[in-house]
């Protein structure tokens, strides 16, 4: 029996390196940076001599922001993670890469291995010891604000050679709407000046994937090693183009709103398109766009990949997204952490709903507009939306898409019924504006205050099909009156 090594390659603190600029343009391009130097095209092009890595020999799957290797020697694999890896510090000063390799033993299933080798990368990590972190070379630029090396994006604007890797520009452009430009300023988004200068900051992660891949592995725990290589890579490419697919589908379905002029209260000039991708690794999404539509462009993102499947388990998929709405100066970090922790409080509530527990027939979605305060948590957040009767505020998150038992059982936290509530109220010929921003401090004081203006303004048929005093969907749609437009279904 021949011998077979596996390796494990990962980037490490992903998001910090990316998000540690407040540049669109430098977020862009070290998103690009993470996905380029752990995909086939870099490692063939650092790594020369084909006997020691071949992309189609060595290569088991990538995504994610971890690539997944074979040998047959031991020696090999060392040679290759050191090479790669000491030409990943040189050329890009803030990528922490983590490796470990693992001899294969025959005695366990492909997923086995394959479980075993991902234990040894986190015990790896765990005892990482931060007083050896890599540090300078010496003759990086520094950013002034930092006083760190400048991240790869950042030396790149400054220097005015802010260009991505050919590889990734091609990417890039394909999942741009076709006749439209990519931004690669927050300004260049369609805010409005001293009117409406919110971005939203739109964080999408797939559900229950983890279990998917668990299910792969007994599906397949009887088959040989090639036969499960190519059973999982074909799975993780299948979720990695169809989510980006998702993508391109809403970036079209934006851009057909412009071509019909559904979209002129966004400042759009040149063709810009006010929704621009940063990271699109496999079930990993992050993106940009205008304040006013980050919202629908994010439940757009969840329809569209609800209609496909992948072409291994035949499965088709839920996900669920957090939209920070903020100020354009607002430290992009905090704003693509809050993000995070939306779609993560997204993602428990739809598991709550599950029968398993799994979430994986519920497809949510959850927000918050950023005012000016900066807290640490999402529950710090939330403490500040109970009126002075203790009752919570808000109703979110709120489900896009689930399954018909789900959807019968929640119809009060359905996205579209919470969408209808809105445009409502944003029909300034039925509701006086004032009136309904005034709304949003009295529903503070409590049940009965706000009983008694909702009369007293003679709009009582707000609270229609609502349990006794609930407001929270009222709130929620009060709340972004100002920051919200519709995207239609129109033709492209």
């Amino acid at each position: 029996m021949k011998e077979r090594y596996l390796t494990i390659l990962e980037v490490s603190q992903k998001q910090a390196y990316i998000f540690q600029s407040n540049e669109l343009r430098s977020n862009i391009l070290n998103s690009a940076v993470i996905a380029w130097v752990m995909s086939k095209e870099y490692m063939e092009e650092t790594i020369s001599d084909k006997t020691l890595f071949d992309a189609e020999r060595n290569l088991v799957y990538s995504g994610g922001g971890h690539t997944v290797l074979e040998f047959e020697r031991r020696e090999d694999a060392v040679q290759f993670t050191k090479k790669i890896t000491t030409a990943i510090k040189k050329e890009y000063q803030g990528i922490e890469v983590f490796a470990a390799t693992l001899e294969y033993a025959e005695e366990l299933t492909p997923g086995e291995n394959l479980k075993e080798l991902t234990k040894k990368l986190e015990r790896k990590k765990s005892v990482r010891a931060a007083s050896f972190r890599q540090g300078s070379f010496g003759v990086e630029k520094i950013n002034t604000n930092t006083l760190k090396p400048m991240l790869e994006g950042e030396t790149l604007e400054r220097t005015g050679r802010a260009r991505m890797p050919e590889a990734e520009e091609k990417i890039d452009k394909e999942l741009s709407a076709e006749g439209f430009h990519r931004v690669y300023k927050f300004g260049e988004l369609g805010g409005t000046k001293d009117e409406s200068n919110f971005v939203a900051v739109v964080h999408i992660d797939g559900n229950a994937m983890g279990k998917r891949v668990e299910n792969l592995q007994k599906r397949y725990e009887n088959c040989e090693w090639e036969e499960y290589k190519a059973n999982l890579k074909e799975f993780s490419q299948s979720i990695d183009e169809q989510f980006k697919e998702a993508y391109k589908e809403m970036a079209e379905y934006v851009a057909a709103n412009i071509k019909n002029d559904k979209l002129g209260d966004l400042d759009i000039q040149e063709k810009k398109l006010p929704v621009r991708r940063i990271i699109t690794a496999g079930d990993d999404i992050c993106f940009v766009a205008e304040g006013r539509i980050g919202l629908e462009c994010a439940a757009a993102f969840i329809r569209f990949l609800g209609k496909k499947k992948n072409t291994v388990d035949e499965e088709g998929y839920a996900a669920c997204a957090g939209v920070a709405i903020v100020h354009q100066k607002y430290p992009f970090y905090k704003a693509y952490e809050l993000s995070e922790m939306l779609c993560s409080n997204a993602k428990k509530f739809g598991a709550s709903l599950s029968e398993d527990g799994s979430g994986r027939d519920v497809s949510a979605i959850d927000w918050h507009i950023e005012f000016g305060e900066v807290k640490d948590t999402l529950e710090e957040i939330r403490n500040g939306y109970y009126d002075a009767d203790g009752r919570m505020l808000i109703s979110r998150p709120y489900i896009v898409d689930a399954s018909e038992k789900i959807l019968e059982s929640e119809p009060l936290r359905r996205y579209e019924n919470f969408r209808r509530l809105l445009l409502d109220i944003q029909r300034e010929e039925v509701y006086a504006r004032g009136t309904l921003k005034e709304l949003r401090s009295v529903l503070k004081q409590g049940a009965r205050e706000t009983e008694y203006y909702l009369k007293f303004h003679r709009i009582e048929e707000l609270l229609a099909d609502r349990p006794e005093d609930d407001f929270s969907l009222l709130y929620d749609a009060v709340e972004l009156i100002d920051t919200f437009i519709k995207l239609e279904e129109v033709d492209n």
